[in-house]
């Protein structure tokens, strides 16, 4: 696990911005997507409204490879499980990332993904 030096680990993250293909996304009322780079166990946890994923990450290079996600296995609406499987899908997908100011950018050709530094609190 490279990067464990790397200036995301033991931070939380919150959405500010989401977009998809140049418009805004607009997430499932009441949701925001966080991101949690644990320390502890070198993991990234990632939460969308619903269930909660974690996933094996290295994050040299400023890109984000993340593998092996497993998941709590709770019951959502229809539109959370699909903006859960949508975070999912991108976070495989190995997005650049970077940040500036406290701000973490995440993104690829398609999505990018803005959020904000805050409590280091699980």
């Amino acid at each position: 696990m490279g990067g464990h030096d790397c200036e995301l680990w033991g931070h939380r993250y919150v959405s500010s911005s989401v977009t998809e293909s140049g418009r805004p996304r607009f997430l499932v009322r009441g949701t925001r997507i966080t991101l949690w780079f644990v320390e502890e166990t070198q993991r990234l946890s990632a939460h969308a409204g619903g269930n909660t994923v974690m996933f094996e990450v290295d994050v040299d290079d400023g890109v984000l490879k993340t593998r092996s996600p497993f998941s709590t296995v709770l019951s959502y609406p229809r539109e959370v499980t699909t903006q859960d499987t949508w975070l999912t899908e991108f976070l495989l997908l190995a997005p650049t990332w970077t940040t500036i100011d406290g701000t973490l950018i995440l993104s690829d050709d398609r999505i990018r993904i803005e959020l904000e530094r805050t409590a280091d609190r699980p």
